[in-house]
């Protein structure tokens, strides 16, 4: 069964794991409070010529400052444990990460008497892990999805689409996007992406920073139909029928 960890637990682990580097640092002479300062003032310093007018020498004064500011974060043992063990982490997520169930709606009595349907999402938003359904019968209903790492598969072919416009809304930084929809669905899509490949039926484009529209013929007076509103910032998106 897949462990999964709070927030609390993780920033908990985080710490513990900066402390030791703190301390690693502190004791191998690493530790140089001293550069911290001289960064922090210039940074201040350049940001006062700034607001005086005296650009020039402000923004010099600025950039040395965050420049020697970062030489110094990245060389800490506290930064490099902490950087290490996310990716450990979101190595240990991406490897784990199983197909997630698809939740039946449930009734909730409202303070009114009205009857409201709280309808479970499909999905949680992750930071990192795959997101797959395939292969399960469900009843759609719009989707809204978030996440740093991973890749989402959605099989439309054995769900239950509902008469209207049903909305997939898909946001993440890299990973793949797979869709597959049924023939008998109108599509439309909006994609962004700043770099990876666009895929939709017949249609294919490669490149950087793009942003595309596209929607197939019958879309407006179809009884059924989907749309995909998704942003990438790494990964390919492919939409197809099947």
């Amino acid at each position: 069964m897949k462990r999964t960890f709070s927030k609390t637990q993780i920033m908990g682990a985080l710490l513990i794991v900066f402390a030791l580097g703190m301390l690693l640092d502190i004791i191998f002479h690493r530790f140089e409070p001293m550069a911290l300062v001289f960064s922090v003032a210039l940074i201040l310093l350049g940001q006062y010529f700034r607001k005086k007018e005296k650009k020039v020498r402000g923004n010099v004064l600025f950039l040395v400052g965050v420049f020697t500011l970062i030489v110094n974060v990245f060389s800490s043992a506290a930064f490099q444990l902490v950087f290490v063990t996310l990716l450990i982490y979101g190595g240990y997520e991406l490897l784990i990460s199983n197909q997630r169930r698809v939740v039946a709606p449930k009734l909730v009595e409202s303070n009114q008497g009205k009857r409201i349907v709280q309808v479970q999402p499909f999905f949680e938003n992750m930071l990192v892990g795959n997101y797959y359904m395939m292969g399960s019968v469900y009843e759609l209903h719009d989707i809204n999805i978030r996440y740093g790492l991973g890749d989402v598969k959605i099989d439309l072919t054995t769900a239950m689409i509902p008469e209207g416009e049903t909305v997939l809304v898909i946001h993440g930084l890299v990973g793949n996007i797979r869709l597959y929809i049924p023939y008998d669905i109108e599509i439309s899509l909006n994609h962004s992406v700043l770099l990876g490949n666009i895929s939709m039926l017949e249609y294919k484009e490669k490149g950087f920073n793009k942003n595309i529209c596209l929607v197939t013929e019958a879309y407006q007076a179809a009884p059924r139909r989907i749309k995909i509103i998704s942003t990438l910032l790494i990964g390919d998106t492919e939409v197809r029928y099947v």
